[in-house]
């Protein structure tokens, strides 16, 4: 979606605060003296500061997501056998179990509660999560049509459910901790291969 330039600069630095300090931290004043901006242009292009939270929350999900895409689409290219699609799987599972992944999924939790009980920002992750499931489904259909993948599976359910196996790694690393996690990371794999690959 294209933006107005300066939307686009208050959007971007409201992201880079909810990141570092939470939602609490976001103040119009310092946004308006961060990005050189009045308060008007602010409610102009956001309605209000939890108009503007809204947004910077459902981009800072829809950016994790771009993210996996792009990994996803490179993970997927050039295959050509089940074989390699079973490989290129793995390897995408194994850039999710990262540590340095860790925070990003921290953060997506911390999103999604802050959803609990705002029906505005709810609906805004929905439509956010319902359009990712929708690319990501299409980025593996090829994989189903060749024959590579389980014919009956359905993609976007599949997707759903592996969005919440990746989000229920954060109960791992709720103290800190980062991996690696051995017995959840095979345990994970191998579930993800059963259903996408069937029985070996």
């Amino acid at each position: 979606m294209e933006r107005h330039p300066t939307e686009q600069k208050v959007l971007d630095a409201t992201v880079r605060i909810i990141d570092e300090h939470g939602e609490a931290a976001v103040r119009i004043h310092d946004i308006q003296i961060e990005c050189d901006v009045t308060a008007p242009s602010i409610y102009h292009f956001f309605g209000s500061r939890e108009g503007l939270v809204i947004e910077a929350q459902a981009d800072r999900l829809r950016r994790s997501f771009d993210a996996n895409d792009a990994i996803l689409d490179a993970t997927l290219t050039d295959i050509s056998s089940r074989d390699e699609a079973r490989a290129a799987l793995r390897r995408f599972l194994d850039m999710f179990w990262e540590p340095e992944r860790t925070r990003v999924r921290a953060q997506r939790m911390s999103a999604l509660g802050a959803a609990v009980g705002r029906p505005e920002l709810a609906a805004r992750f929905d439509l956010v999560i319902r359009q990712y499931i929708s690319r990501r489904s299409e980025r593996i259909r090829p994989l189903q049509e060749k024959g590579w993948i389980n014919a009956d599976l359905d993609l976007d359910a599949f997707n759903y459910w592996l969005i919440g196996v990746v989000f229920g790694r954060v109960y791992l690393e709720l103290g800190g901790e980062t991996g690696p996690f051995p017995p959840w990371d095979a345990m994970t794999a191998k579930a993800v291969e059963y259903i996408l690959f069937g029985p070996e």
